[in-house]
């Protein structure tokens, strides 16, 4: 299995992060240049919510392991943690949100031919709660959260990787 998929796993069904572990220790291929991926977001006009997203939102899975995911501009999105030898490492996907749903829709490709619908919310006190357990690609899109939802709390309004950032392409 290869370290994108390795990681998508891990990201998608979010039962077994030990898998992004095992990433993190790898280190893969870095990509010379990201592709440019639009944004797709349907939303009502007078919403802010999908600017809101934009920055480094960090959660931590039941084992107890950090990650941050960082939406940038044009629809990417990375999952970024650091390996045991310290070094940054990132796996780029891309997302789309609707925003006109309740709750709040997000489908994360990560790759051309894997998608993962989900939902999320912004609370009142500045996070986000994301649907996580119990999504995979190829399955229905959750109706609603619950209470295994991992809460990732905004650390960063910055939109760029660190500079030192191993980044395995989309």
């Amino acid at each position: 299995m290869s370290n994108s998929k390795m990681i998508g796993k891990a990201i998608a069904g979010s039962l077994c992060f030990g898998i992004l572990a095992s990433f993190m220790a790898t280190p893969g291929p870095a990509s010379a240049a990201a592709p440019t991926i639009a944004a797709e977001t349907t939303a009502p006009a007078a919403s802010n919510i999908d600017t809101q997203l934009l920055g480094q939102w960090q959660g931590t899975v039941p084992s107890g392991q950090s990650f941050t995911f960082v939406f940038a501009p044009e629809g990417k999105l990375f999952l970024m943690a650091k390996g045991p030898d310290g070094a940054a490492r990132a796996k780029e996907m891309r997302y789309k949100v609707n925003l006109g749903e309740k709750p709040m829709h997000l489908d994360v490709g990560l790759s051309s031919t894997e998608t993962v619908e989900t939902v999320f919310e912004l609370t009142p006190e500045g996070q986000m709660r994301l649907q996580l357990q119990g999504t995979n690609p190829g399955q229905p899109r959750p109706n609603s959260l619950n209470e295994q939802a991992t809460v990732f709390k905004k650390v960063s309004e910055a939109t760029a990787l660190p500079a030192d950032t191993q980044v395995i392409g989309f």
